[in-house]
Protein backbone atom coordinates (compact mmCIF):
# COMPACT_ATOMS: atom_id res chain seq x y z
CA UNK A 1 0.00 0.00 0.00
CA UNK A 2 2.90 2.21 0.72
CA UNK A 3 4.26 1.43 -2.41
CA UNK A 4 1.25 2.59 -4.07
CA UNK A 5 1.27 6.02 -2.46
CA UNK A 6 4.51 6.58 -3.39
CA UNK A 7 4.26 5.99 -6.95
CA UNK A 8 1.40 8.24 -6.48
CA UNK A 9 2.89 11.13 -5.17
CA UNK A 10 5.73 10.55 -7.56
CA UNK A 11 3.53 10.83 -10.64
CA UNK A 12 1.93 14.18 -9.30
CA UNK A 13 5.23 15.54 -8.25
CA UNK A 14 6.10 14.79 -11.96
CA UNK A 15 2.85 16.22 -13.66
CA UNK A 16 3.44 19.54 -11.45
CA UNK A 17 6.76 20.15 -12.55
CA UNK A 18 5.93 19.35 -16.10
CA UNK A 19 2.59 21.97 -15.70
CA UNK A 20 5.44 24.37 -13.96
CA UNK A 21 7.86 24.13 -16.85
CA UNK A 22 5.49 23.93 -19.89
CA UNK A 23 3.12 27.18 -18.04
CA UNK A 24 6.77 28.82 -17.85
CA UNK A 25 7.60 28.26 -21.46
CA UNK A 26 4.34 29.67 -22.61
CA UNK A 27 4.56 32.76 -21.00
CA UNK A 28 7.96 33.35 -22.62
CA UNK A 29 6.88 32.47 -25.67
CA UNK A 30 3.77 35.06 -25.28
CA UNK A 31 6.38 37.54 -23.71
CA UNK A 32 8.46 37.39 -26.89
CA UNK A 33 5.61 38.04 -29.44
CA UNK A 34 4.48 40.77 -26.94
CA UNK A 35 7.85 42.55 -27.48
CA UNK A 36 8.36 41.71 -31.14
CA UNK A 37 4.36 43.09 -31.95
CA UNK A 38 5.77 47.10 -31.57
CA UNK A 39 8.18 46.19 -34.28
CA UNK A 40 5.67 44.59 -36.33
CA UNK A 41 2.66 46.96 -36.02
CA UNK A 42 4.07 49.42 -38.47
CA UNK A 43 3.99 46.78 -41.35
CA UNK A 44 -0.24 46.72 -40.53
CA UNK A 45 -0.93 49.64 -42.37
CA UNK A 46 0.41 47.69 -46.08
CA UNK A 47 -0.79 44.45 -44.49
CA UNK A 48 -4.10 44.48 -42.99
CA UNK A 49 -4.73 41.64 -41.00
CA UNK A 50 -1.32 41.02 -40.13
CA UNK A 51 -1.53 41.26 -36.41
CA UNK A 52 -4.28 39.02 -35.90
CA UNK A 53 -2.71 36.36 -38.55
CA UNK A 54 0.47 36.47 -35.76
CA UNK A 55 -1.96 36.11 -32.55
CA UNK A 56 -3.91 32.95 -33.72
CA UNK A 57 -0.40 31.58 -35.08
CA UNK A 58 1.28 32.32 -31.51
CA UNK A 59 -1.91 31.03 -30.16
CA UNK A 60 -2.66 27.58 -31.77
CA UNK A 61 1.35 26.93 -31.61
CA UNK A 62 1.17 27.43 -28.01
CA UNK A 63 -2.01 25.22 -27.11
CA UNK A 64 0.30 22.42 -29.35
CA UNK A 65 3.31 23.21 -26.98
CA UNK A 66 0.76 22.69 -23.91
CA UNK A 67 -0.55 19.56 -24.67
CA UNK A 68 2.80 18.47 -26.41
CA UNK A 69 4.88 18.81 -23.30
CA UNK A 70 1.82 17.34 -20.87
CA UNK A 71 1.69 14.46 -22.62
CA UNK A 72 5.22 13.52 -22.41
CA UNK A 73 6.24 10.05 -22.34
CA UNK A 74 3.38 8.97 -23.74
CA UNK A 75 2.61 8.49 -27.62
CA UNK A 76 0.57 11.17 -27.67
CA UNK A 77 3.18 13.60 -27.40
CA UNK A 78 4.46 12.27 -30.47
CA UNK A 79 0.99 12.97 -32.19
CA UNK A 80 1.07 16.70 -31.11
CA UNK A 81 5.12 17.06 -31.95
CA UNK A 82 3.95 15.74 -35.69
CA UNK A 83 0.48 17.53 -35.46
CA UNK A 84 2.97 21.06 -34.04
CA UNK A 85 4.72 20.04 -37.25
CA UNK A 86 2.37 20.05 -40.02
CA UNK A 87 0.54 23.26 -38.35
CA UNK A 88 3.94 25.01 -39.14
CA UNK A 89 3.85 24.25 -42.63
CA UNK A 90 0.64 24.13 -43.61
CA UNK A 91 0.75 27.98 -42.12
CA UNK A 92 3.32 29.13 -43.80
CA UNK A 93 2.05 27.63 -47.15
CA UNK A 94 -1.08 29.17 -46.78
CA UNK A 95 0.60 32.63 -45.33
CA UNK A 96 3.23 32.86 -48.82
CA UNK A 97 -0.12 32.11 -51.24
CA UNK A 98 1.47 32.93 -54.63
CA UNK A 99 5.05 34.36 -52.73
CA UNK A 100 5.02 37.36 -54.00
CA UNK A 101 4.48 40.45 -51.97
CA UNK A 102 2.87 43.55 -52.69
CA UNK A 103 2.10 46.59 -51.17
CA UNK A 104 1.13 50.46 -52.27
CA UNK A 105 1.04 53.62 -50.33
CA UNK A 106 0.10 56.28 -52.01
CA UNK A 107 1.91 57.20 -55.54
CA UNK A 108 4.99 54.02 -54.21
CA UNK A 109 4.25 51.00 -54.90
CA UNK A 110 6.98 47.73 -53.57
CA UNK A 111 6.95 44.49 -54.69
CA UNK A 112 9.03 41.62 -53.79
CA UNK A 113 9.07 38.20 -54.47
CA UNK A 114 9.36 36.47 -51.15
CA UNK A 115 9.40 32.69 -52.80
CA UNK A 116 12.53 31.84 -51.77
CA UNK A 117 12.08 32.72 -47.95
CA UNK A 118 8.71 30.98 -47.57
CA UNK A 119 10.86 27.73 -49.41
CA UNK A 120 13.39 28.07 -46.75
CA UNK A 121 10.70 28.56 -43.99
CA UNK A 122 9.07 25.63 -45.49
CA UNK A 123 12.03 23.30 -45.46
CA UNK A 124 12.39 24.07 -41.86
CA UNK A 125 9.49 23.10 -41.24
CA UNK A 126 10.03 19.83 -42.70
CA UNK A 127 13.05 19.26 -40.59
CA UNK A 128 10.78 19.67 -37.84
CA UNK A 129 8.28 17.32 -38.87
CA UNK A 130 10.97 14.60 -39.72
CA UNK A 131 12.47 15.03 -36.34
CA UNK A 132 8.59 14.71 -34.83
CA UNK A 133 8.82 11.45 -37.08
CA UNK A 134 12.22 9.69 -35.71
CA UNK A 135 10.81 10.75 -32.23
CA UNK A 136 8.22 8.60 -32.61
CA UNK A 137 9.96 5.93 -34.32
CA UNK A 138 12.38 5.87 -31.52
CA UNK A 139 9.83 5.75 -28.99
CA UNK A 140 7.62 3.05 -30.34
CA UNK A 141 11.50 1.04 -30.45
CA UNK A 142 12.03 2.06 -26.98
CA UNK A 143 8.64 0.60 -25.88
CA UNK A 144 8.92 -2.42 -28.01
CA UNK A 145 11.94 -3.51 -26.24
CA UNK A 146 11.02 -2.92 -22.73
CA UNK A 147 8.09 -4.53 -23.68
CA UNK A 148 5.93 -1.71 -22.29
CA UNK A 149 2.75 -0.87 -24.13
CA UNK A 150 2.90 2.37 -26.05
Amino acid sequence: MADREKASRNRIKDLSSRIAITTLKAVLIYLIYYAVSPFVLPFQTFIPGLAETIEIFIMVYIVLMILGDLTAGTIYNCFFNVGKALFVISYLLLLAGDGVFMASYQNFSLTADLTLLYTIAALLGLLGLAKAVLQTINFMSERAETGIKP
